[in-house]
């Protein structure tokens, strides 16, 4: 079993690139190296594009491969940020550039857990990584957390109550999607404190990084004294960068370990999209004059939404999500009566089965995902068919 700090078995079955061997050697020969190695086109597309010639000039190699692990420059402005926002200090060597979350997530359970493995997942979690961990044929253990650390506080004893044997990591997500709860420095601490007993990797999902509220920090467990050896840190261009469609992201961790991913993520996709890690550099470099603003207007909209509602609900410290129970509001009607009502209604939400087995009965709402006055006619819909 690969608890911290061995891999999965798999990892030392597969190799990295093909001439990831080579790597320190080519680099050193520098541009006097002439490229045989690759199949890649040197020209480019002689078709028209709908690229801003600029962009196209000023960022060469835009149409080919890249450096599996991300361009340069890229992974550069990342190393700043990330000292910057995230208290992380790193090198480029400790950064991999993938294909979103998602794929940073995939290729970290392809690198970290073997068939038979158990994965703490702090509920309620983001649904999609159960579905890793499974692929893997990993065994999930659902931890009620974040919706009960409002009446437990008691962190360490959360975690001891359902580590097993064959416990070989902990999922978190915080900011947390769907609960919108933000971890404190002094509960990472714990979760940190049991991950060092037990000889557990931390996979920490932060892909709301930044959007925090009401004056709240998001802390990366990695930053951590004593963390950052055992802990994958991720990261994505979809949220705080509102750029989803780009499908860009990225994995920070102990450099032997994003080399394990690495492997693992060059059999999935062999590397990310060269043109996206180019168009997100400036913003990455930028994001300072902008991402504030944007923080501060998701705040003010749930603030208008949780004025709007007439449901009960926790005011979320972060993301962009209310995570609610409809129990008290069913009225002898069923859970799918009613979110069969609410699609009839005009108002689609999440249900809460798929966030873990404790939130059947609940629902989630993302109040950033529409414009703000089509957010407010949904909740007026909602609250019609809950409300009464």
């Amino acid at each position: 079993m690969p608890r911290f700090p061995r891999f999965a078995e798999r990892s030392d079955r597969i190799t990295g690139s093909v001439y990831e061997k080579f790597r320190a050697r080519m680099a050193a020969a520098g541009d006097d190296l002439v490229g045989l190695h690759i199949g890649d086109a040197y020209a480019p597309p002689p078709y028209p594009l709908p690229i801003d010639a600029t962009f196209m000039r000023t960022n060469a190699g835009f149409h080919r491969y890249c450096d599996t692990f991300g361009i340069p420059a890229l992974r550069d402005a990342l190393v700043t940020k990330l000292g910057e926002d995230n208290a992380i200090q790193v090198s480029s060597d400790n950064v991999l550039v993938t294909a979103g979350a998602t794929n940073a997530l995939s290729a970290t359970v392809a690198a970290l857990i073997d068939e038979g493995d158990d994965v703490m997942m702090l509920s309620p979690y983001w649904p999609f990584f159960r579905g890793m961990v499974r692929a893997a044929g990993g065994n999930v253990i659902e931890v009620p957390f974040y919706t009960r650390l409002y009446h437990e506080p008691d962190v360490f004893a959360m975690l001891d109550a359902r580590v097993t044997p064959k416990t070989a990591a902990i999922y978190l997500n915080s900011p947390n999607n769907p609960s919108g709860k933000v971890l404190t420095r002094a509960q990472l601490e714990a979760i940190g404190r049991f991950a060092r007993l037990n000889d557990l990797w931390l996979i920490s999902d932060e892909a709301y990084d930044g959007m925090t509220f009401d004056g709240r920090s998001h802390i990366s467990p990695g930053s951590l004294v004593g963390m950052f050896e055992r802990t994958v840190s991720v990261f994505t261009f979809s949220k705080l960068f509102m750029f989803a469609g780009l499908r860009l992201g990225y994995a920070v961790a102990e450099a032997s370990v994003v080399r394990a991913i690495n492997k693992a993520m060059v059999h999935q996709l062999y590397g990310p999209s060269t043109i996206a890690q180019q168009m997100m550099i400036e913003p990455v470099r930028t994001r300072g004059l902008w991402s504030g603003r944007f923080v501060a207007e998701c705040q003010s909209i749930r603030d208008r939404v949780a004025q709007a509602l007439r449901i009960e609900a926790p005011i979320p410290e972060g993301a962009y999500y209310f995570f609610f129970p409809i129990t008290g509001y069913l009225r002898s009607r069923e859970y799918t009566e009613v979110i069969d009502e609410l699609l009839d209604a005009g108002v689609s939400v999440a249900p809460g089965e798929d966030f873990g087995a404790d939130f059947a009965s609940w629902i989630r709402i993302c109040f950033a995902g529409e414009a703000t006055q089509r957010v407010l006619l949904g909740v007026e819909r909602l609250n019609r068919i809950l409300a009464g």
